[in-house]
């Protein structure tokens, strides 16, 4: 067995449309993916709120397990609430390269916000309300304790790992890629900053630049 695979995990109340760009990209480049659908999550407002964060954990969990039956490396690759879940992976389970997008040690940048809705507020004015009304309150309550978790974790994530962050992200405080720089156990670790991102930095404007920066890396290190 000599495949290499990346397991790719998308955020809270998301999708794998976040993560598709750099999954099919990866994909093409012959990199065994597993993309799965967290638990509760791709259905509406009512199957979040009856999952759990256990329940996004064993999803992600589950994903590994089926691609060390077929892979001998593992890269695992998490945007946002994913990064949460890639970490929490790296933290107990053999992982050859860690990267997180946009995720989470602090969450929801105000000023950012401002910004956006100055720049643009029809636009942002309407992602903001319909974002919210997406997220139920019990599953916020379960984000911010997996938050609390992982951040305990860090101390043992010990593999390389590179950290991307948007300047512009206004979910994710962008101060959020050096805390989880700092606190990581690993030695081996790089931030790559796009100062033109923001939260679905995988579809904003410099997509192509991190999908790039992330192949030649997975090349460099996994092959």
């Amino acid at each position: 067995m000599s495949a290499v695979g990346c397991l790719i995990l998308h955020g809270f109340a998301g999708d794998v449309y976040e993560v598709l760009p750099l999954a099919e990209a990866l994909q093409e480049q012959g990199y065994v993916i597993e993309c799965p659908t967290l638990a509760g999550h791709g259905a509406g407002r009512r199957a979040l709120s009856q999952s759990r964060r256990s329940d996004w954990i064993n999803s992600a969990v589950e994903a590994y397990k089926r691609l060390s039956l077929r892979c001998d490396k593992i890269a695992v690759i998490g945007f946002s609430m994913g990064g949460l879940l890639a970490l929490q992976i790296a933290s107990r389970h053999p992982v050859h390269h860690l990267f997180t997008l946009n995720t989470p040690f602090y969450y929801w940048d105000i000023k950012q916000a401002a910004v956006n809705l100055r720049d643009d507020f029809r636009t942002h004015f309407t992602r903001y309300v319909n974002g919210m009304a997406k997220f139920p309150i019990r599953s916020m309550l379960e984000f911010r304790m997996l938050l609390a978790e992982t951040k305990q974790l860090l101390p043992q994530v010990t593999c390389p790992y590179v950290i991307v962050q948007g300047e512009k992200d206004d979910t994710v405080q962008a101060v959020s890629a050096r805390h989880l720089q700092k606190h990581a156990g690993s030695e081996d670790t790089r931030l790559l900053s796009f100062p033109e991102s923001g939260h679905l930095i995988l579809h904003g404007p410099e997509a192509g630049e991190v999908i790039k920066h992330v192949s030649e890396i997975l090349k460099e290190r996994m092959k």
